[in-house]
């Protein structure tokens, strides 16, 4: 069965090559019915006398390697592919100018270490019990490359003072969000410019693919739709490319590197696979899952796909690409019920809270109201990049404005009695200096007593998805059987190592390490 289903998926791939798909126009004219079906139905090895099925496909251009997606593993498969002397087209889904994927949104830190072994104790123990969903060969790997960022970095073009300088503290900035786990002082993460939040790690990428446009083309506006397989050997021989608006062909002599991203701005698969209904965007408005569609098309084999790092808390402002990330540290939290759910400040691990020993996501009722009273928030900015006061937001309806806490109810479709029991009895524990439900410290609670009373949507949103195509210690993607689907590669968060927990700066120095292996490995001269 899954045979026939593989060898129809490559029927239908050949017939959109040779130009009876309907899609945008190829290079060649479209045939009649009858010979294309002829030509989409590979006759047996004896009869077509074991021609080339590559060479069944009208290419519109050929390359060593393609590499989908211009993110950090992108640019770094790219740049390495480049410097093993491979011909390299980057391809990107972004109009020029907003590429970057998460990578340039994320906080710079890219993860390394001055001791392998302990890093490897570190993320043997984030694992935690899913040592079936994360080998040891492929932690190796990359507490191996991670011992080797230091360096590459500084190849590439940064300063060393600034990756051990960390925001001018005079050392390298530890950064361990479960320091309890073995190897936890040894998880380095180096910054740039010192700084983090600024894009410089991106841009230090982009400036040297840019040094390699003799052998890196860059094409934008153009996302990868369907790789292009062979039916019988399973090799990956190219990419079938939207080139603004065009179905290209694109054959990749030596393999292509799917570096796409993950799926935080597609809400059916975040539905389907974080059971989440919907998530405000934070990072890449273009990470929809195209390179997870793309795997699963020739036969991939997915892991982690219920892993993100997150949840945080988030604010979208009407008409906004990407939402704003909040930190509630002042009033309470309410979900549809009216009633207060968690201990607001709550210190979490990129979105992860302790649960009886275990560190899970947090809980986020759809919708949250954070509310507020006028001490509150006429004192503080809400968001950094607010407003004095917040008095342009309030203005702007984003932040809902009621002289009763019933009123505040009613605008925000919440129950008046409800919510009025729900602020009586925070008040009453404000008094007492004691949250008996949730354990609030006494010095960070805060009546709400001062009219007017105010009220923000939040929902939840992330920094990215982990899940996708499985890949191995080489970078290589594997089939449902586990095996390599040949001279196809993946790096950075598309099918990302991380099954449970996660640290600051472990995404991006995936996107080094596999990076790096990706673009070895796809542009070796193949047979």
């Amino acid at each position: 069965m899954k045979k026939a289903l593989a060898l129809s998926l490559a029927l239908l791939l050949v017939f959109g090559l040779i130009g009876c798909s309907g899609e945008p126009a190829v290079t060649n004219p479209e045939p009649e019915p009858a010979q294309a079906q002829a030509e989409a139905t590979p006759a047996p090895a004896a009869e077509q006398g074991k021609k080339d099925f590559a060479s069944t496909i009208a290419w519109d251009a050929e390359y060593d390697v393609v590499v989908a997606g211009y993110g950090a593993a992108g640019a770094t498969a790219a740049i390495t592919a480049a410097d093993e002397g491979a011909k390299v087209l980057l391809t990107e889904k972004a109009p020029e100018g907003q590429e970057g994927g998460n990578s340039k949104y994320s906080g710079q830190g890219v993860m390394g270490t001055d001791d392998a072994d302990a890093l490897f104790k570190y993320i043997q123990g984030m694992r935690g019990h899913f040592t079936h969903t994360l080998p040891d060969e492929m932690i190796r790997a990359f507490a191996d490359g991670a011992y080797e960022n230091r360096q590459w970095l500084i190849d590439l073009g940064a300063d060393a003072n600034n990756l051990d300088n960390a925001f001018g503290s005079g050392k390298p900035w530890v950064w361990n969000e479960y320091p309890e786990l073995e190897g936890a002082d040894h998880c380095i993460c180096y910054l740039v410019s010192g700084k983090n939040f600024d894009g410089s790690f991106y841009y230090l990428l982009q400036d040297n693919v840019d040094k390699r446009s003799d052998n890196i083309e860059i094409w934008y506006d153009s996302p990868a739709v369907h790789l292009i397989q062979d039916p019988d050997t399973k090799t990956i021989l190219g990419v079938q490319i939207n080139k603004n608006g065009t179905m290209v062909n694109v054959r990749a002599r030596n393999g292509v590197v799917l570096a796409t991203g993950g799926f935080e701005a597609n809400m059916e698969m975040m539905a389907n696979y974080l059971q989440q209904p919907y998530a405000y965007v934070y990072a890449a408005p273009y990470n929809t899952g195209d390179g997870i569609i793309m795997a699963q098309e020739v036969g991939a084999k997915l892991w982690h796909m219920s892993n993100s790092a997150g949840y945080l808390w988030g604010f979208l402002p009407p008409d906004a690409e990407r939402c704003l990330t909040v930190t509630p540290s002042l009033g309470i939290l309410v979900g549809p019920n009216a009633s207060r759910f968690m201990n607001e400040t709550t210190s979490n691990r990129h979105g992860r809270i302790n649960i009886g020993g275990r560190w899970i996501s947090m809980p986020v009722p759809l919708p949250t109201w954070y509310i507020m009273d006028d001490a509150q928030v006429s004192a503080n900015k809400i968001i950094l990049s607010f407003s004095d006061g917040n008095k342009d937001e309030i203005e702007k309806g984003w932040i809902i404005k009621a002289d009763t806490i019933e009123e505040l109810a009613a605008a925000c479709g919440l129950d008046p009695a409800a919510l009025k029991a729900t602020i009586d009895a925070w008040n009453a524990s404000c008094a007492k200096g004691e949250d008996a439900l949730y354990g609030r410290p006494a010095d960070r609670m805060f009546p709400l007593s001062t009219p007017p009373y105010y009220a923000m949507k939040l929902g939840p949103t992330m920094y990215n998805t982990q899940g996708g195509p499985q890949r191995n210690e080489r970078a290589e993607v594997l089939d449902l059987a586990g095996n390599p689907i040949p001279h196809l590669y993946s790096a950075g968060e598309l099918g990302a190592m991380w099954p449970d927990m996660y640290n600051g700066g472990g995404n991006l120095a995936e996107a080094s390490v596999f990076g790096r292996i990706a673009g070895r490995n796809a542009a070796a001269p193949k047979n």
